[in-house]
């Protein structure tokens, strides 16, 4: 089995949207709001109109640890901020001036270099095959 450069970048953007599955670390004004509780028909959730939040599943948390304890130990700090800001869909004029330093053609060439470098060190170490999620 082989991996592509396209199958990592999309593995790091199934990590991203996990990560905004995942629950809070803590309710924000949990403790302040315990003794202000009012009771009333929107405690059942008749009333909320937010959207409803879905759960990551097993498989992209699967991925989400794979790139963040597998693959991002293999990168650089720059080429971390790179990825994950290209993950964010930031645009190159903006990565090359704030995180590289760089034009935006040189941003982009290093960023497709990094992910190059990801996939030959995958294909590389057996190790790294054997943990790799299905995509």
């Amino acid at each position: 089995m082989s991996i592509t450069s396209v199958q990592i970048i999309d593995m790091f953007q199934i990590a991203y949207d996990t990560d905004k599955k995942l629950p809070s670390v803590y309710k924000q004004g949990a403790s302040s709001m315990k003794f202000d509780i009012v009771h009333d028909s929107s405690d059942h959730n008749r009333w909320s109109k937010q959207p409803i939040k879905t759960v990551a599943t097993s498989r992209e948390i699967e991925i989400y640890e794979f790139c963040l304890f597998y693959l991002g130990p293999l990168m650089s700090v720059d080429e971390r901020k790179l990825v994950w800001a290209r993950t964010l869909n930031a645009p190159w004029h903006w990565i090359g001036k704030n995180i590289l330093h760089c034009s935006r053609h040189t941003a982009k060439k290093r960023y497709l270099e990094v992910i190059r470098m990801l996939r030959m060190r995958v294909s590389i170490s057996e190790e790294l095959m054997k943990k790799l999620p299905k995509i």
